[in-house]
């Protein structure tokens, strides 16, 4: 008894012609427009994902070439030539997988047969797929041919990788980049085919087989296979949620309610029982940032699209965020999503994900707790005096050595790691310098009079940096770590007010310093600072009035003022002359080596 076995319908909805291909206009047009004129070229280069039409193409333009009713656009599919090719049975066309030929012999041998004439049609067309896995030989075995052959002959190269196809081959081609096609594009592909199916669907069960097939027709197509074999001939939505392990989005929409009510009790519940359902947690982190970014393009292109399936849901959430909040979910929820796999546990890192979204708050309007600092230990500061030598000795000026307490931090109103209120400054400076006594002990009080206790310092809305006080103001600029050796290590171009924005123009020697994620991290020290949004411009360039140059040369001159003193003092003379001690040449040091603008 014969059974009739079913054809994929990748297979089956393969397209036959130009008018019946999907999403690749730009090729289709050029590729029409040749036939037309009868101007082929006799090489052809398509390049694209899996899935998007590049064998399509050439055996549609095998055909067109070879049709025997004359070159055009549109081969009548009748004639024998149409119907053999379609079968992959025409003599005359030869299509080559290059991964499983890809030595230099076989492609020789394959080309010695150009010279003849086809057989049964007008062009003997090579087809040779996946051309970038061929060697380093073959390509160069290839090549001749490849710019001058006989005139019966058309190569039509396929790759998904063009960047590994060597330029002396690109050279000789016209090549044609194949677009993926978009999720809505897809859907109605899909829904097209599924109703000359007769098989019954729903539309939101095709935008999750769009989605999921990433560009890709053929993916769709055999998705949307799996799928009606999984639903036993419904394409229902959450039957192929279910096949496919898809978000639903009604769980997203209510983590973004909860951010937006500062729901932390509500978020981590709806996390739990995420956990115990075994939910992708990847997956929602994608569609976290996924639906940050529409409601960001909504923000500023003043509405949602109309065409959006999910528009009535993220209705209610476009006015819950602003344009800032928004995109610290979205940095948040891609930043998560890569380091994902460094969490203890998935859930772990998903839960974390959640709480930086609702701590972290633009502009300061939520602050870090933290616990109080202990009490800074005792301060000694010990110079040893030296001993008298009957002989000629050799002195040396030492530094003294502290043990300087931490000061206490404020509370950060931003990001905790980035931005710190502490003094900017080094409190060894502070530190007295022993005269009489071989050692002695400075209480902490008397350390931090003047500096430790000091809040950190905050502009007034109004100010503007200049050149001439922007090294000091760099180093009052609540920030530590990389952002702080970045404010110090660049010297102030340009400032300027635009209403509430103050935009800065800095110029720095190190190219680290100018990437796009350090400058988002200045801008957010400069507007704790000054109290406003600023947006700054970072410049690669030589820098010279910056703090850490201008902290450089007062250090130099410092150092050469107490070699000068040293000369000169009185003791020290009486010591050479009764001693013959002398001053060793680059011993002398100032006793603090640091400063704020130190790195």
């Amino acid at each position: 008894m014969n059974q009739t076995v079913s054809q994929a319908l990748a297979r089956k909805w393969r397209p036959r012609d130009f008018d019946s291909l999907v999403g690749q206009a730009h090729v289709v047009k050029a590729l029409s427009h040749a036939l037309d004129n009868q101007r082929l070229h006799h090489a052809y280069l398509f390049t694209g994902t899996r899935g998007v039409g590049k064998t399509t193409i050439a055996r549609i333009l095998a055909r067109a070439v070879n049709c025997e009713q004359g070159i055009s656009r549109t081969p009548c599919g009748k004639c024998q030539a149409c119907v053999e090719i379609s079968q992959g049975r025409f003599v005359d066309l030869l299509e080559v997988d290059a991964a499983t030929n890809t030595r230099v012999d076989e492609m020789r041998a394959l080309l010695e047969n150009a010279m003849y004439a086809p057989t049964a049609g007008r062009y003997k067309v090579y087809v040779i797929d996946e051309v970038h896995m061929l060697s380093t030989s073959a390509f160069n075995a290839m090549l001749k041919t490849l710019e001058e052959p006989p005139g019966h002959v058309l190569f039509i190269l396929a790759t998904t990788d063009p960047q590994k196809i060597p330029p002396t081959v690109l050279s000789r081609c016209l090549q044609f980049a194949l677009r993926q096609l978009p999720p809505d594009q897809l859907a109605d592909h899909l829904a097209h085919i599924l109703s000359e199916e007769k098989i019954a669907f729903e539309p939101g069960a095709l935008r999750l087989l769009a989605k999921a097939a990433r560009g890709s027709v053929r993916d769709a197509l055999s998705l949307t296979d799996q799928a009606i074999a999984y639903s036993a001939g419904h394409v229902g939505e959450e039957t192929v949620r279910t096949m496919l392990g898809a978000v639903d989005q009604q769980v997203v929409h209510q983590l973004l309610q909860a951010l937006a009510q500062g729901d932390g009790k509500a978020l981590l519940e709806l996390s739990n029982a995420l956990a115990t359902a075994s939910a992708p947690f990847g997956a929602i982190l994608d569609e976290l940032a996924a639906i940050a970014y529409r409601l960001s393009v909504a923000h500023f292109a003043g509405g949602l699209d109309a065409e959006d399936p999910d528009q009535a849901a993220l209705q209610n959430l476009q006015g819950a965020f602003g344009a800032e909040d928004l995109q610290l979910i979205y940095q948040i929820a891609t930043h998560a999503r890569a380091e994902l796999h460094l969490a203890p546990e998935e859930h772990i890192g998903f839960s974390m994900a959640l709480v930086r979204m609702l701590a972290f708050k633009p502009g300061g309007q939520a602050a870090v707790v933290r616990s109080a600092p202990l009490a800074p230990p005792v301060v000694k500061a010990t110079v040893p005096i030296p001993a008298a030598k009957p002989a000629a000795a050799t002195v040396e000026t030492v530094e003294a050595v502290t043990t300087a307490p931490v000061a206490p931090k404020a509370a950060s109103p931003a990001v905790a790691d980035e931005f710190d209120n502490s003094p900017p400054w080094d409190t060894a400076d502070d530190l007295p310098i022993a005269q009489s006594k071989p050692t002695v002990e400075v209480k902490q009080q008397e350390v931090y009079s003047q500096a430790a206790a000091q809040p950190a310092k905050q502009a007034a809305s109004g100010d503007l940096p200049s050149a001439a006080n922007w090294p000091q103001v760099s180093q009052e600029v609540p920030a530590k770590g990389l952002t702080r050796q970045a404010l110090v290590q660049a010297e102030l171009v340009e400032a300027s007010r635009d209403g509430d924005v103050l935009q800065v123009v800095l110029r720095t020697a190190i190219k680290p310093y100018t990437e796009p994620s350090m400058v988002t991290r200045l801008e957010g020290a400069l507007g704790l600072y000054y109290g406003c949004t600023v947006r700054l411009q970072m410049q690669f360039g030589e820098a010279q009035q910056t703090a850490h140059a201008v902290q450089s040369e007062t250090r130099r001159q410092a150092l050469e003022g107490a070699k000068q003193a040293l000369q000169e003092d009185p003791f020290l003379k009486d010591i050479q002359n009764l001693m013959g001690a002398t001053v060793v040449s680059g011993s002398e040091r100032t006793l603090s080596n640091t400063g704020p603008a130190d790195i």
